[in-house]
C-alpha cells in the first residue's frame, strides 16, 4: 500500500512537472489562457510575437484570416509576419515587425508597391521599434497606418486592463 502511494505521488509531480514544462515553452498556451503579453519574450521570440500580435488584433476587433512568416536569410529567426485581418467588411494587410531598428521609407515603398498584391483595403504597419521621420512623410496620404512600439504597449494596457 505505502509503495503504491509512493509511485502514485511520483507520477503526479512528473505529470505537474510535465504540464509546467509544455506551458512554459508553448507560447499561444499563456496567451490563450489570458495572461498578459511580456514585452520582452515578443521582442525575442518570433512564435510568442505572432500569439501576442494575433491576441491584440481580435482584442481590437479584428478577425484573423491568416498569417504568413517572412525569414530573411540574414536571421536566425523570422523577424517579420504578415497577417490577413478583416473588420466591418474592410479588408487589411498587417506587416508586424519585430526590429530594434527604426522602420524607414525604404521599407514604407516596399509595402506600398506589394500591398495591392495582397488585395487588402489598408495596410498596417506594426512594429516593436518606431519609424524615422522620412517613413512618417512616405506613408503620409496612403491607406497605410503606421504603428509603433508606443502603440503595441497602449494596445496591451488596453486589452488586459
Amino acid at each position: 500500500m505505502a509503495q503504491e502511494l509512493i509511485l502514485a505521488s511520483i507520477l503526479v509531480a512528473a505529470l505537474g512537472l510535465l504540464a509546467a514544462l509544455v506551458y512554459r515553452h508553448s507560447p499561444g498556451m499563456a496567451l490563450s489562457l489570458g495572461r498578459r503579453p511580456e514585452w520582452r519574450r515578443m521582442l525575442t521570440d518570433s512564435d510568442y510575437f505572432r500569439h501576442a500580435m494575433e491576441r491584440l488584433f481580435l482584442a481590437r476587433g479584428y478577425l484573423v484570416r491568416g498569417h504568413w512568416l517572412h525569414q530573411d536569410p540574414q536571421d536566425e529567426a523570422p523577424r517579420e509576419i504578415m497577417f490577413a485581418l478583416e473588420r466591418s467588411g474592410t479588408r487589411y494587410a498587417a506587416l508586424c515587425v519585430r526590429w530594434i531598428v527604426p522602420v524607414t521609407s525604404e521599407v514604407i515603398g516596399r509595402f506600398e508597391r506589394s500591398l495591392p498584391a495582397t488585395q487588402a483595403n489598408v495596410g498596417m504597419i506594426i512594429t516593436t521599434s518606431i519609424f524615422t521621420e522620412g517613413a512618417l512623410e512616405r506613408a503620409r496620404g496612403l491607406p497605410v497606418e503606421l504603428y509603433d512600439r508606443e502603440h503595441i504597449l497602449k494596445w496591451i494596457e488596453q486589452a488586459w486592463s
